[in-house]
């Protein structure tokens, strides 16, 4: 955990103990080793050269340990499962589907894990993650929901009151968008540039840096939030805002969505997929992924 974290205190947090007993854990590993596994800096850890080279070996062992207990003990509570989820895909598009989870599955509980933080499947915390990203995660498999997109807009009242036909009428508006860069507006203006170069047109797209005033936001419902409220135009992501363009509350603008490369994914190590739960709740998620799809296309 210390070596897949470097930082004694994350690991300490997520196994329940105390950062001096995981130290004296390691003092001791490396005693008897006679080697030394990681670099140690004043605030930092890094792992050194053996300690490189030993842990892809004590993972396997470990993971290949719990899958055994696993197999031997069964689902020790088949009839709840813990789904990680980003807060942001929680509120704008898990939560309200779960509905028509329970009907299907009434015998199921659904308890959702809210954090940005990546799922590490230690301490059985999670049966799932759902993620935003590539899909290629060690020891983790993957199974592919959606695509995800970015696109501007506001609410339709805002829109109403003021002219936001070009690019250039973003350079007096406040705009908002989500901290991560792949979610910016520096990303979609990119996103255009590259699209209209690939068509051997000229168009002039303005910098980042010469657009209004732009408020960043840790977590993309707050962006949702900004644009719902009358604020401004907001930079947001597909899957959270589509069914609110298709109500009218949010109006879509410039009629230009950026494809990424991160896309939504279901994760969990292979095992977990075996499990009745897991796959009930995956074949009613693979199912709403698709009719989402199908139903707000791009």
């Amino acid at each position: 955990m210390t070596a897949e974290f470097l930082s004694i205190k994350h690991a300490s947090e997520e196994l329940s103990v105390t950062q001096a007993a995981i130290s004296q854990q390691i003092r001791l590993l490396e005693e008897a080793l006679g080697v030394a596994l990681f670099i140690r800096h004043h605030r930092s850890l890094e792992l050194s050269t053996h300690g490189a080279q030993l842990l892809p070996s004590l993972k396997a062992a470990f993971s290949s340990i719990e899958q055994g207990v696993e197999s031997l003990l069964g689902d020790a509570d088949p009839h709840k499962i813990t789904v990680s989820v980003s807060p942001s895909f929680a509120s704008r598009w898990l939560i309200p589907k779960l509905g028509r989870f329970y009907e299907a599955y009434p015998n199921i509980e659904v308890n959702l894990n809210m954090s940005d933080k990546l799922e590490t499947f230690s301490g059985k915390s999670s049966d799932i993650a759902i993620r935003f990203g590539q899909g290629e995660y060690e020891g983790l498999e993957s199974h592919f929901l959606m695509a995800e997109f970015i696109y501007p807009v506001c609410h339709s009242s805002y829109a109403a009151t003021r002219k936001i036909d070009c690019l250039e009428d973003l350079q007096s508006i406040r705009l908002f968008g989500d901290i991560a860069h792949n979610l910016s507006w520096s990303h979609w203006l990119d996103a255009i540039k590259a699209h209209y170069s690939q068509q051997n047109q000229n168009i002039t797209v303005p910098a980042s840096e010469d657009l209004a005033e732009q408020v960043g936001f840790d977590g993309s419902h707050y962006v949702i939030d900004s644009a719902l409220t009358g604020q401004g135009v907001a930079m947001v992501r597909h899957s959270l805002a589509a069914e609110m363009v298709a109500q009218g509350s949010l109006k879509k603008l410039l009629a230009f969505a950026a494809p990424l490369k991160e896309k939504c994914f279901a994760c969990a190590p292979p095992h977990y997929f075996r499990r009745a739960k897991v796959k009930c709740f995956m074949q009613w998620l693979g199912k709403e992924a698709q009719e989402f799809s199908n139903q707000y296309p791009v």
